[in-house]
């Protein structure tokens, strides 16, 4: 088992170079990897299901002394809303919070105190695939969300004994159903630590107190309503170009991770219809997406009063329509460029990539891709820095004191 987590652990671990020569990335000898196996139960069109086998598998790093960023694959062996033997394949970016680091800082030898329990929040991908025997039934993709809790027992150096808990959350219509989707899973199984201490993750030059290094941002811009964006001869030009208004609220944990929540989103057309020469619908839609942002510019950057800082983010979260009432997952990607005019206040440009279900775009483009429909923006705005800002790449230079 250990070779199977060998490639997904190293995966994560490419990171760890270079947090080694960049002090404050991660913390040294924090990265992990676990494995769980156990069983499910399926819900969807007002069923419900037990089945076996689930397995999952994990890969991670602490980026913070209470936030760990992680890399999971899910699996589930079961029967589809539509009546045929499937295998559910899930991978996921996901959040694992030490409520326990957070509130209490309480410590013993093999258990936090309160006992220990990790909530998790996962966002990615799942795939429903027919098994042998089932000729007609196709692959069905979607986006999913996903709740959980995992609760550690310390049994060696390196080692801990796992119990784990998830539930899933499908949209509709993914897989047949006809209603409410989602899956709950049960695992027990094992989590491989770099550390021997489980519990030694505060990195350098990080945030200090709840009330620091928050910040609040408002921005517009254009979109664009994307269908095979980078394939299609009849995209639709300027007529397919939206507008995109946003307001963020998120907050800087060190020189490296930012955490950020965003609301935006306004018009956006449906396929551009070559027929008739022009979209073939407006409409209105919002979305909310969480973003873990890393601060490129502070890996080649390390001096204080940065002025100009580029980060890359990935984040997911629920879109929906308002003319057609419907409610879905989107993922986005992209680089955020932040110009620091003085401690409180930056201006913005925020190049974002959104991936959103061909149901609230109204349909897919000429491949039929599921992946396909995007909705790309340019934001320009300004933010809002509270606190201190005692993350050190926030402190101007000619104001800053080392409290590091």
């Amino acid at each position: 088992m250990k070779k199977l987590l060998l490639p997904l652990l190293l995966a994560v671990a490419a990171l760890g170079v270079r947090a080694q020569e960049n002090d404050g990335l991660v913390y040294p000898n924090t990265f992990y990897a676990s494995f769980n196996v156990g069983a499910f139960s399926y819900a969807h069109s007002a069923q419900s299901a037990f089945g076996a086998p689930a397995a999952n598998i994990t890969g991670g790093v602490w980026v913070s002394e209470p936030l760990a960023f992680q890399l999971s694959a899910d699996a589930a062996l079961g029967t589809s809303a539509a009546g045929y033997n499937a295998l559910f394949f899930m991978a996921a970016a996901e959040f694992k919070w030490d409520a326990n680091a957070t509130f209490f800082h309480l410590y013993n030898k093999n258990f936090l105190s309160p006992i220990p329990f990790y909530p998790i929040l996962s966002l990615g991908i799942v795939k429903s695939i027919p098994m042998a025997g089932d000729g007609e039934a196709e692959v069905d993709n979607a986006l999913h969300a996903a709740l959980g809790l995992q609760a550690p027992l310390r049994i060696a150096s390196h080692t801990d004994a796992i119990l784990q808990y998830k539930c899933i959350f499908f949209p509709q219509g993914f897989d047949g159903s006809l209603g409410d989707n989602y899956m709950h899973t049960f695992g027990l199984g094992l989590l491989l630590r770099q550390s021997t201490d489980p519990y030694h993750r505060r990195i350098e030059r990080y945030t200090r107190g709840l009330g620091e290094d928050w910040f609040f941002g408002l921005g517009i811009g254009p979109n664009y309503s994307g269908f095979d964006l980078f394939s299609n001869p009849y995209s639709g030009g300027l007529k397919m170009v939206g507008v995109a208004p946003e307001i963020m609220m998120g907050r800087n944990f060190s020189n490296y991770w930012s955490v950020r929540f965003v609301l935006n989103g306004l018009t956006a057309h449906e396929p551009y219809d070559t027929v008739r020469q022009e979209p073939s619908a407006s409409y209105r839609y919002s979305s909310l997406h969480t973003d873990l942002m890393l601060n490129l510019s502070s890996l080649v950057m390390r001096g204080r009063g940065v002025s100009f800082n580029a980060l890359a983010y990935l984040g997911s979260g629920p879109i929906w329509r308002y003319d057609k009432p419907q409610f879905h997952l989107a993922a986005d990607f992209g680089v955020m460029m932040r110009y620091y005019l003085d401690r409180h206040s930056d201006l913005y440009l925020d190049c974002r990539y959104v991936v959103i279900p061909p149901s609230i775009g109204g349909g897919h483009g000429p491949s039929g891709d599921y992946y396909g429909v995007s909705l790309p923006s340019i934001t320009l705005g300004y933010i809002y820095n509270f606190g201190h800002n005692s993350t050190r790449y926030r402190m101007p230079l000619d104001k800053c004191t080392d409290r590091m």
